[in-house]
């Protein structure tokens, strides 16, 4: 029953990160103006809410059905993955805090790619399990 519930929550943690905050940037990027909606900063602390949780929720089933330090090598390649989106969060954070609007949707643009990969990447993992 722990599991079922766990999984629920990342599930859920996994459409709070990439959902709410991928469209609210496709509303944001259509708006006119040199600086972000306080709104918007808000809505991308609660998306990096949602990356934590999604973490803090696959690291717990993880330890639930395998223990960690004998956890199959798939494991370890999504934590490594997971820093990955970590870091990039950060960055993400930061760039909608001081950032102009103008500076961050160049940072967006930049970013795009690389969490493609990241979401791309932990899917794979998360599915197949490979390893």
């Amino acid at each position: 029953m722990l599991y079922e519930i766990l999984l629920s929550i990342h599930l859920l943690s996994l459409v709070g990160w990439a959902g709410l905050s991928t469209g609210a940037y496709l509303v944001v990027r259509e708006a006119a103006g040199s600086v972000l909606p306080n709104s918007y900063k808000r809505l991308v602390h609660a998306q990096a809410a949602f990356a934590g949780l999604l973490f803090l929720s696959g690291l717990t089933m993880a330890v639930l059905v395998y223990g960690f330090p004998k956890s199959p090598l798939w494991i370890h390649y999504a934590l490594g993955v997971a820093l990955v989106a970590g870091a990039l969060e950060a960055y993400h954070v930061r760039a909608a805090r001081r950032y102009s609007a103008e500076r961050y949707h160049r940072a967006i643009r930049m970013l795009a790619p690389a969490w493609a990969v990241v979401l791309a990447a932990m899917l794979w993992l998360m599915v197949w399990k490979p390893f």
